[in-house]
Order: structure tokens, then C-alpha cells, then sequence
């Protein structure tokens, strides 16, 4: 039931659209700078000196991480970090408020207390993890069951018991040049399962269809997770090596919505802590009178439009993308079929 290879994967979840990928740019445009602005938070995925997968909480105020041109940010690190600079990083930028993310994938630095990060890749993630997450909502208070792990790293309580009521997720992981990816995964709070071998489950769901966690843990199977709960300070972090199962019997039981995921990540922990991050409490994320107004950030249709006409990927059918985007209903019709997808293909 273990899916290997990525003609496997695809045959599950279908290829990467051009038209996705192409939503991708080079460098940091106007459109980015102004949600870093007022981003107050973000999840950096790297390894540390000996190699181990690492996700951390990052930031604290609005404009934490500094464009210092189109190729380069930086920002202060929350505490010392030995980062190995030979392999590439990831942040996963949160605008409270707003459904999209921003991933900002390159190449790590240290400059003192400072990571500088020379951008390889930006994009803005859909808005779906966030929305099954109700991740801006007022924090639910429900009694959940909890997770039971019979032994090792998630095995203590404190984390079981964190992870059980968790509605969101943001897994790291690398290619096998070393390239960074940070995804976004969203569910109702209580979605991560153990399956019986002591391993964390997590679903995949319907969102940009990218499939870069997937195609990276297949290349290296190296994983960090950092799991977020809304209204609490505290975060876990896991590292482990991560498989694909298509197991029917787990899928089952992540159904939501009598809608049965594809497939699902599996995460063989070797390390676990949770731990109170004053990034996370600085930044006030589910403080309603934190939420940045719509009319203060870019439309998300005009930066997916502007981003497919900015990419420079080459061939007939990327050079006719770049064409229509060019024409001012490409926005409009964008727009409406954003719309449709994030209200019928939630889940």
C-alpha cells in the first residue's frame, strides 16, 4: 500500500498542471514585499548541523522579514540556530486573516544573529488548508478523543494531547538537490491520526496540486512537522522519515464530509517537543483586531496573474498561458473559478 515511486503518486493524485506551477516567480515583486510587510509570522523549515529535518516559528511583528531586494530578505533569528547553510530553506509566510499563504523557498545565510535568505522561489499557496482549518475562527474548545502512541517520541502526553485537538500543519521537506519546500495542510481540528505501527498520519487533501512535500519525500525522506493550535502559544515540532500509504482502512477514518483523501503521509517520529514560542504569542495571529483588512493587501487574483505572466518557463503552452494572462478578463474569470474551487472542492 506504500506508493514509491512518483509515476505511483501520480497515477493517485494525477501530474502537476502547468498552469500551477506556473504561479511560481524568481524573485521577490511588489505584490510579495507588500504581504511581507505585513506578515507577522512564519514557519521556517531547515536542517540543522547534523541533518536533521527542522520547522520553527519565526517572526513576532508585521514586517519581520526585511526585503533587502528582489533576491534577498532577512530577519533575526528567535534564538541561535545552527543552521547548515549548505542545504536550502523554506518559509511558510502567515498574513493573519487572509486564506493564502506565501512560500519563499532559497538558499540560507548567517549573518550574526541574522538569516539571510536568497530567494530561489515564491508563490502564493491556495487558501484551502486554512479554510478547512478555520485557522482565523475563535479557537474551538470541543473535547476531542486523543491520539495513543504505545511508545517512543510521541508517546508523551503533553504532545498527544496538543496534537489531538491540532487543526493545521506545516510539514518541510527537501528534493534531492536540497531544495525547500514548507506546505500548508489543513483539517478540522483532531484530523492527525497514529496508525498501528506508531506512525503520525496525515491526510492530503484537494489545494494547488503542486504535490511538493509528496514529490520531495519520494526523492528523501527526511520530514519536519510544526503543528499549530489556535488561541495557544505553544507549538510541537516532529523530524522523522516520511512515507506515502494509500492503506484503505486509515484513509477511512480521515474521512470529512463523507470525502475519503487519496492518500496520506506518513511520519516515522524520531524526535518530539512542544514547546511555548514567543513568535507565535508576539504575533497575536487569532486576535480578531490583528487581522489585516482586505483592502490593505493585493487581490490574490492579481498576483496569481501577475506571477504566471512574470514566470520564465519556457515552451509553446507556458508562452500561451503568459498570453492570456496578459488579457485584462483573465482576472475576472480567475476570480470566479477561485470562488468555485475554494466553495466545491474543499475537501
Amino acid at each position: 500500500m506504500e506508493l514509491k515511486t512518483i509515476e505511483a503518486l501520480e497515477q493517485v493524485v494525477g501530474g502537476r498542471p502547468l498552469g500551477v506551477m506556473m504561479k511560481s516567480i524568481d524573485t521577490l515583486d511588489v505584490h510579495c514585499a507588500r504581504l511581507l510587510a505585513r506578515s507577522p509570522l512564519a514557519v521556517l523549515g531547515f536542517a540543522d548541523a547534523d541533518g536533521r529535518a527542522r520547522a520553527w516559528p519565526v517572526g513576532g511583528t508585521p514586517g519581520f522579514a526585511r526585503v533587502i531586494d528582489g533576491a534577498h530578505l532577512r530577519f533575526t533569528l528567535p534564538e541561535p540556530a545552527a543552521i547548515d547553510v549548505r542545504i536550502g530553506c523554506s518559509l511558510l509566510f502567515f498574513v493573519p486573516g487572509l486564506g493564502e499563504t506565501l512560500r519563499v523557498n532559497g538558499r540560507p545565510s548567517l549573518d550574526g544573529a541574522e538569516l539571510v535568505v536568497t530567494v530561489e522561489e515564491a508563490f502564493m499557496h491556495c487558501a484551502k488548508a486554512i479554510l478547512r482549518s478555520s485557522l482565523w475562527e475563535p479557537p474551538a474548545r470541543a473535547s476531542l478523543p486523543l491520539l495513543a502512541a504505545p511508545s517512543g517520541p510521541l508517546s508523551d502526553a503533553e504532545v498527544l494531547s496538543f496534537l489531538s485537538h491540532v487543526p493545521f500543519v506545516t510539514l518541510t521537506s527537501w528534493d534531492a538537490k536540497g531544495a525547500a519546500d514548507a506546505s500548508p495542510k489543513g483539517d478540522p481540528p483532531g484530523f492527525l491520526r497514529i496508525d498501528a505501527q506508531g506512525r503520525l498520519a496525515v491526510a492530503d487533501r484537494p489545494g494547488n496540486r503542486r504535490t511538493d512535500t509528496f514529490h520531495n519525500l519520494l526523492e528523501q525522506p527526511r520530514v519536519a512537522l510544526l503543528a499549530l493550535r489556535p488561541g495557544d502559544d505553544r507549538v510541537v515540532e516532529l523530524s522523522g522519515r516520511a512515507s506515502l500509504t494509500i492503506e484503505p482502512t486509515l484513509l477511512a477514518s480521515m474521512a470529512v464530509e463523507n470525502k475519503t483523501p487519496k492518500l496520506s503521509m506518513l511520519l516515522e517520529v524520531e524526535s518530539a517537543r512542544i514547546v511555548k514560542s514567543a513568535a507565535v504569542r508576539d504575533a497575536e495571529l487569532w486576535s480578531a483586531s490583528r487581522h489585516v483588512p482586505r483592502s490593505e493587501l493585493p487581490k490574490m487574483t492579481d498576483v496569481f496573474v501577475d506571477h504566471v505572466k512574470q514566470n520564465k518557463q519556457k515552451g509553446l503552452a507556458a508562452s500561451t498561458l503568459r498570453a492570456l494572462a496578459s488579457k485584462t478578463v483573465m482576472g475576472s474569470v480567475m476570480g470566479w473559478a477561485l470562488e468555485q474551487d475554494y466553495e466545491k472542492n474543499r475537501y
